[in-house]
């Protein structure tokens, strides 16, 4: 009797221990299905992470390229700014000396009216030239 006792025990356990290794490899299972999910998702961020070391790299060489041109453009523009302060502070120049011709040398304001004899309207109807030169002369500066 205690020989069919202890048989009767130890079939318990071993349905038991069946029981348990059932429940744990039904774990397993799912265990196996969410490491193949980790494991495409990890496939798909490295993916992702190669792109974007493509995109910075190719990010990087078009800066690159543009810094190069840009920098040629801000040289020649300098140059072309150079030259047109050249250029006006020639003109400025050229104007004030054809001013100083007309005047005789005398600078006067475009709006103070001289006084003009009577005598000499010829010369009064060059002296209006001269002053409408000056005034728009003055005008493009």
């Amino acid at each position: 009797m205690a020989g069919l006792i202890v048989d009767g025990v130890l079939a318990l356990l071993l349905v038991l221990a069946i029981v348990s290794c059932w429940v744990v490899y039904a774990r397993l299972g799912t265990i196996r299905e969410g490491q193949a999910e980790l494991k495409a998702l990890t496939d798909r961020l490295n993916n992702a992470v190669v792109d974007a070391q493509r995109g910075i790299a190719n990010l990087k060489h078009s800066a690159q390229e543009m810094e190069g041109k840009l920098g040629g453009e801000v040289r020649k523009a300098r140059a072309l700014s150079d030259e047109l302060k050249l250029i006006t502070e020639a003109g400025n120049n050229l104007a004030d000396r054809i001013e100083r011709g007309l005047t005789g040398g005398n600078t006067q304001s475009a709006s103070a009216p001289q006084a003009v004899p009577a005598e000499e309207p010829e010369k009064a109807a060059g002296s209006r030239q001269q002053k409408e030169i000056l005034a728009a002369l003055r005008e493009a500066r």
